[in-house]
């Protein structure tokens, strides 16, 4: 029997609802992988009995459902439904085992951190859902042709594992059919203009889930495009639904009117609230608010021919912009302001990677706005060279001053949630941030060339525990999802600071002492005869690593002479999930195909560029790829 007959065959094991039909395992078997140990049932396809995939499911919720905007699932409905056995294991979107592929890992710490001897205290958990994953994508493309919400759900949390586990060109595909989905379902539109649901052609629950639904494809999309319009499918201004509501009133099932993403907008079809309804609104739709602002950012960085910032005319972009991300940053209400208080009240919901994650998104976009006034936080440096040649003395002082503080506030913001909740730190968009972070804090503080600190009350100590705790926070991760990339570079950083700033003061250097001229400064950038996403796209992002692993299959294609033979799995349904036992190659940052002849289709420059940029920040990963002698890393 073929795996691809698995996921079939266990549904109708279940279709009886009795506990001895449901998959059979071995409760003590282990898998030897290497240098660790996973237990079998985690590896494998089929779900696990009842009682732990109760479990799973319990984790998801704790783990995956309380992040950005994943909580689209209504879960007195989920679990009500849950309650039938045989529907779990005839359950045919792929949505349950997504949902357990994702919680896995944690699971799987939560087993080996107690049985940990230290022979496997470097087990890399993410591998632990493997097999679910690949069930949940058959699952989906089974479907193909007829999807629905929950077969739209599958695959935005397959991109999610995806992602977490390095298989980014699956992720990038994935994201494109999401976006096809979106369309043919309708979601950028609410359902019907009944928005207080006083018909009941839908419950609200089901209409919330559908807003939630969209505005994570909208956010999914949004991580990859970086303000590169070839790679948006989903674009802001399309997406004409509400903003999601308080987590209060959906799990309730509470009717209400909420903002649409424009501050103080309702819906053109809905009647003028009798109450604000602003108050409606979930903490969700600042992250979202955010994230729009940025994507103009990101683009607006882009493009920045002509530009002059420290203007303040009718059309200047950058002050819009600037004004945009501050009255973002002062409409968040005191609920959601970052205070003592309200850590501990978002930590007992469960709610801390979100609430964290709002305030470091923020502070992020001043960021990717001021870096304009910072040499090499902008790829090519030749970009923003006129503006750094022109700017008045004070401009370039506040961008600075800005990259640094606001840099700082994340790394506190890192430190406080590290400390005050390990779990809710494991995701995706955490490990950018950090790596982003030592990125930003070590180049500006390079860059900086005055003789007097950039920011007085804050020492190199200051900047070095910050750094440090980066450091610390993703080699954590790497184990829950694959940050070897990150780490190495956010570790690079740490090292270039120790190099720089270890054994002399700003005061005793002399001004402009620190700042590094680029290979890049003084010439001419300019593009090969075909243009091509890979020359503007930072190495860390979805696309570029998506590329790489394309270019190493590629690669040994041609070398093992079978460029041009068709794959047998391009016509099997099933090749979209490999048995359990299969180990496709994935990207890890570590390891790459060393041959001459692969690197040479690449353009000269891309061995002597430290940076490229799709958010636009340096790696220092040309020094760790000099070092283990793998140029792949710049591409």
């Amino acid at each position: 029997m073929t795996d691809s007959r698995l996921a079939t065959l266990s549904r109708r094991r279940g279709s009886n609802g009795d506990e001895s039909c449901e998959p059979n395992i071995q409760e003590e078997a282990f898998v030897q992988r290497s240098s660790y140990v996973i237990p079998a049932w985690l590896l494998a396809r089929n779900l696990p009995p009842i009682d732990r995939v109760r479990e799973l499911i319990d984790i998801y919720f704790a783990q995956i459902h309380t992040v950005r905007c994943m909580g689209f699932l209504h879960i007195p409905t989920f679990m009500e439904r849950f309650r039938d056995r045989k529907m779990v294991y005839t359950e045919m979107s792929g949505l349950i085992y997504s949902m357990c592929a994702l919680a896995a890992p944690f699971y799987c710490a939560k087993v080996m951190t107690a049985k940990e001897d230290g022979s496997n205290s470097s087990v890399p958990f993410f591998n632990a859902g493997k097999g679910w994953a690949e069930a949940a994508m058959q699952c989906m493309f089974s479907s193909f042709g007829s999807p629905g919400i929950e077969c739209l759900m599958t695959g935005v949390l397959l991109h999610d594992y995806y992602l977490r586990v390095g298989d980014y060109a699956k992720g990038f595909l994935v994201s494109g059919f999401i976006a096809r989905q979106v369309q043919l379902l309708q979601l950028n539109m609410e359902y019907d203009e009944d928005i207080l649901c006083q018909k009941n052609k839908m419950s609200w629950a089901a209409k919330e889930t559908r807003r939630r639904v969209v505005w994570a494809c909208y956010l999914l999309d949004a991580s990859i495009e970086c303000g590169i319009d070839q790679l948006c499918l989903i674009p802001s201004y399309d997406v004409q639904v509400q903003m999601p509501c308080s987590e209060d009133l959906f799990v309730r099932n509470t009717p209400c009117i909420t903002e649409t993403l424009v501050r103080g907008e309702v819906l053109p079809f809905v009647d003028p609230p009798r109450i604000d309804p602003a108050v409606n609104l979930d903490i969700r739709a600042f992250y979202i608010r955010a994230m729009v602002t940025r994507s103009k950012i990101l683009k607006y960085v882009k493009h920045l021919e002509g530009e002059v910032p420290w203007e303040i005319t009718e059309n200047a972009r950058f002050h819009k912009l600037d004004s945009e991300i501050k009255e973002l940053d002062a409409s968040i209400p005191d609920n959601f302001k970052m205070s003592a208080e309200n850590v501990y009240i978002f930590k007992a919901s469960g709610r801390l990677n979100l609430f964290f994650g709002v305030h470091i998104l923020i502070a992020q976009t001043f960021n990717d706005l001021y870096r304009v006034g910072v040499s090499r936080l902008v790829f090519p440096n030749t970009a923003t060279k006129w503006i750094r040649e022109n700017a008045p003395d004070e401009f370039l002082k506040l961008c600075h001053r800005t990259c640094i503080s606001k840099a700082f506030y994340i790394g506190t913001l890192l430190k406080d949630l590290w400390n005050c909740h390990r779990l809710s730190i494991i995701d995706l968009p955490y490990a950018v941030h950090a790596q982003i972070c030592s990125s930003v804090l070590v180049t500006s503080l390079s860059s900086w060339g005055e003789p007097d600190p950039p920011l007085p009350h804050l020492s190199q100590n200051d900047y070095k525990s910050v750094l440090q705790t980066n450091v610390k926070i993703l080699k954590y991760l790497q184990r829950y999802i694959k940050a070897d990339l990150y780490y190495e570079s956010a570790n690079q950083a740490l090292r270039l600071f120790n190099t720089r700033f270890s054994h002399e003061t700003p005061e005793r250097r002399a001004p402009g002492s620190l700042v590094e001229t680029s290979p890049m400064d003084g010439t001419d950038y300019s593009r090969p005869s075909q243009f091509s996403l890979e020359y503007i796209l930072n190495p860390l992002g979805t696309y570029p690593m998506a590329r790489q692993q394309v270019h190493h299959s590629d690669h040994a294609h041609v070398r093992d002479g079978i460029a041009d033979q068709p794959s047998s799995s391009q016509s099997d349904i099933g090749a979209f999930c490999p048995s359990a036992g299969d180990n496709p190659p994935s990207m890890d940052g570590l390891s790459g195909v060393h041959d001459n002849s692969f690197f040479s289709q690449f353009p000269d420059w891309a061995s002597d560029i430290p940076m490229m940029s799709d958010m636009g920040y340096p790696t220092f990963l040309d020094q760790y790829s000099v070092s283990i002698g793998d140029p792949t890393l710049m591409i």
